[in-house]
Order: C-alpha cells, then sequence, then structure tokens
C-alpha cells in the first residue's frame, strides 16, 4: 500500500474569461487608494462596471481597473461610502463576486463576505474571499489550502486494473474506487491546488476544495470551516463530502 500525501502541484493550465458590455459609473470615492501594491499604468482605461450590488443597494462592487480577462482593482461601495483594493476578478460575468452579509463570529454585528473569481479553465477554479466590517476594516482570511494538506491522508492500494483510495481525516476514513482506465493520466499525488471555491453556509465561511488525482477524477470534496480565531479567520474543521459542489 501506497502512502499519499496532499501536495502542491504547480500546472501551466490557461486561465480564460471574456469581454463584458454592461457598464455602469459608481459613486464618487471619498478616500484615495489605499493598496500596498503599484498599479500598472499600462493597463487599459474603462468607465467603472457595476459587478454585484445587494438587494438594498447598500454594498457593491465595481470593477474599475480592465487589464485583459481581469479588473484588476476593485471599487467596494458601503452605505454611500467607497474604497478601493488591488482586489483582481475575471471579466466574465458568470463569475462577478459574490456579496454575503452576516455576523460570522456572533457578536450582534454582521460582516461583508466578498469572494472574488481570479481564474477559470478547465480543471482550474480559482476563488478568493474578503472579509470587511462596515467601517472597511479587513478581517484577514488564512489558507485553506495548507490546512487540508496538514490534515488528510491519502492510501493508494491498485489490483489488478482497479485503484482503490482511502482518504483519511478526523478519525474518519472515506473510500474511493476506480478503473485504471478512468485516466490516462493519474496524479503522483493528489492535489487541492487547482480548485477553491468559498460562500456562507450557517453563518459560517466555507471553502471547498475538490481533492483532484487525475484531469477529470476526485476524491470528494474537502469542506473546510473557519473560525474566528484572534482577530482572523482560520480553517477550524474539515470534513469529507461526495456529494458534489455545494456552493
Amino acid at each position: 500500500m501506497k502512502k499519499i500525501i496532499i501536495v502542491t502541484m504547480v500546472g501551466t493550465l490557461l486561465l480564460t474569461g471574456c469581454g463584458v458590455n454592461n457598464q455602469s459609473s459608481s459613486p464618487a470615492k471619498i478616500e484615495e487608494n489605499t493598496s500596498k501594491e503599484s498599479v500598472s499604468t499600462s493597463a487599459a482605461s474603462t468607465p467603472n462596471t457595476l459587478l454585484f450590488e445587494t438587494s438594498d443597494k447598500k454594498i457593491a462592487v465595481y470593477g474599475t481597473q480592465k487589464k485583459g480577462d481581469l479588473f484588476s482593482l476593485l471599487d467596494v461601495v458601503i452605505n454611500g461610502e467607497t474604497k478601493t483594493f488591488d482586489w483582481s476578478n475575471v471579466t466574465n460575468p458568470s463569475f462577478y463576486p459574490q456579496i454575503s452579509v452576516t455576523d460570522l463570529n456572533g457578536d450582534g454585528e454582521d460582516e461583508i463576505v466578498i469572494v472574488l473569481t481570479k481564474g477559470t479553465g478547465t480543471g482550474i477554479h480559482d476563488s478568493e474571499a474578503h472579509v470587511l466590517k462596515k467601517d472597511f476594516t479587513e478581517i484577514p482570511v488564512m489558507d485553506a489550502k495548507e490546512f487540508v494538506q496538514n490534515n488528510i491522508k491519502v492510501d493508494l492500494k491498485t489490483d489488478k486494473d482497479i485503484r482503490q483510495y482511502t482518504v483519511s481525516v478526523d478519525g474518519q476514513k472515506y473510500s474511493f474506487e476506480f478503473s485504471e482506465s478512468d485516466s490516462s493520466e493519474w496524479f503522483e499525488q493528489p492535489t487541492v491546488q487547482n480548485i477553491i471555491r468559498y460562500g456562507i453556509k450557517d453563518n459560517d465561511l466555507i471553502a471547498e476544495l475538490p481533492i483532484q488525482i487525475s484531469a477529470g477524477n476526485y476524491l470528494g470534496d474537502a469542506i473546510v470551516r473557519y473560525a474566528l480565531v484572534d482577530g482572523k479567520l482560520e480553517p477550524s474543521k474539515i470534513e469529507i463530502s461526495k456529494e458534489g459542489s455545494s456552493l
């Protein structure tokens, strides 16, 4: 029986996106760009594009600078005030930002969760979560990929043309079986580096990471639940789901 650990894989995957035509004027800014990184002056100048707005119109995200298939600067509007962040999101309208307003830490005050999509393509979905208070203070969100890598173990047993995988996490074991013919190129090591999705469940921030063993085969999804610890949102629990994406 082989012992397999989740490791980082670097692929040459092509990120794709498409242009967008629905453009809208954003509210006037009252704050300067506070980005710590320099912004390329070669990016195309484009009118601000409304990417998402809550139903009460109190919170919105605008794309303010377009660079190729990405909006490379985003304006966040909260109750009429605007702040620019050096966040990015693809220009494909199918993957525009999503906003959730919920009390993540039970203190009686809502946080604003903004989920961005930084890249999409065949076998890849790279998303990112940012959590803001209403005064634009950002609560750091720690890395879910590293947490999964450090907390699950995958065993592989091969028998003739059958591949039997066992995923172990928190004392639980999950079994998966594949035929060798299911893929022409199995990964040497399972990976959670290519796909990550974020969402809200039961007032908790959730990350969902499919465990890939080939370009089209998975050992379910690693579901990571976050908790607020010392002012940061840190991964606290992990489970395996065989049901497919729920976000």
